[in-house]
């Protein structure tokens, strides 16, 4: 079984109790994390499972009237929580995850459907994800991302990069080119390995030198996309990194970095632009508050 759709697993199984229990607000990552325990202690998806999570919370009632339209023979609270938990599932996905093909989300959910449905759920799934997607194409909503070829994947890192005063811990960001709060990070170039790139790539993005890299804190998967050029998969490693000097000097001319700022450990959450780098930082906040406290 591969990672993803293990954690696709964790995540139905965490929404089927969610459901069961009334969707209670704000439950779904101590639920979430009460489901690893029981289930996959050993197991680290790098916050996909909690990412799909938090996208069906977020956009639930327009998940839940596109199952309403789309299965009208069958009222919502009549489909069984299997089969309407595994929609949920599938339609984020296929719907508001822009980086999941919709091949690669109709697929597993039918998948999930079979393993954990009764012998007629898998086609009740393909059925209604199907039909959506049939108006997404008409509609051209993720147009080609299913046959247009793809670049080879690269691979970059970066860091969360702290520093520690008498006023506090603080966070490195950069606001990137799109606009929008994260983390410096870049290719890693042939001869480095990770950590090298990583203190290359803060050094040249906001200025630092003085690093220690850490341990990693996760992995962002992305695809690329650039003028005149192939969408091309990356893979980015994410570390926890100690900064000794502190006076930022964000390189703005490279026009991947429009400023940098040093952010309040409290506050970085409702900053950061990007639901990856919020589930790398929750990754990150446990691990240094661990190591700060001991």
């Amino acid at each position: 079984m591969s990672n993803r759709h293990l954690a696709r697993t964790l995540a139905l199984q965490t929404l089927f109790e969610w459901d069961f229990q009334g969707k209670p607000a704000g439950r779904l990552p101590e639920m979430l994390k009460y489901t690893f325990k029981e289930f996959a202690p050993d197991f680290d998806d790098q916050g996909f499972a909690n990412s799909i999570l938090e996208g069906v919370e977020k956009h639930l009632s327009e998940i839940d009237s596109l199952i309403t339209k789309y299965a009208p023979e069958w009222p919502i609270d009549q489909i069984t929580a299997i089969d309407r938990n595994v929609l949920r599932l599938g339609i984020y996905e296929l719907k508001f995850a822009p980086d999941i093909p919709p091949k690669v989300a109709i697929n597993e959910a039918i998948e999930l459907a079979k393993t954990f449905g009764s012998d007629s759920s898998g086609k009740f799934v393909n059925g209604v994800l199907g039909s959506i997607y049939k108006v997404m194409e008409e509609n051209g909503e993720k147009q080609g991302m299913d046959k247009a070829p793809m670049g080879p994947r690269q691979y970059s890192a970066g860091g969360v990069v702290w520093h520690q005063d008498e006023r506090g811990v603080k966070i490195a960001l950069i606001l990137d080119g799109h606009g929008r709060w994260t983390f410096p990070k870049g290719r890693i170039e042939p001869g480095e390995n990770a950590e090298m790139a990583v203190k290359r790539e803060i050094g040249e993005e906001i200025g630092l030198t003085k690093l220690t890299v850490g341990d990693k804190v996760g992995e962002m998967e992305l695809v690329v996309r650039e003028p005149n050029a192939l969408p091309y998969p990356k893979t980015v490693y994410m570390f926890l990194v100690k900064a000794d000097d502190s006076e930022l000097k964000p390189d703005k001319g490279s026009g991947e970095v429009k400023d940098a700022r040093w952010v309040d450990f409290e506050a970085v959450d409702n900053v950061l632009g990007y639901d990856q780098a919020k589930q790398i930082w929750q990754n990150a906040a446990k691990k240094l508050s661990n190591q700060l406290s001991n």
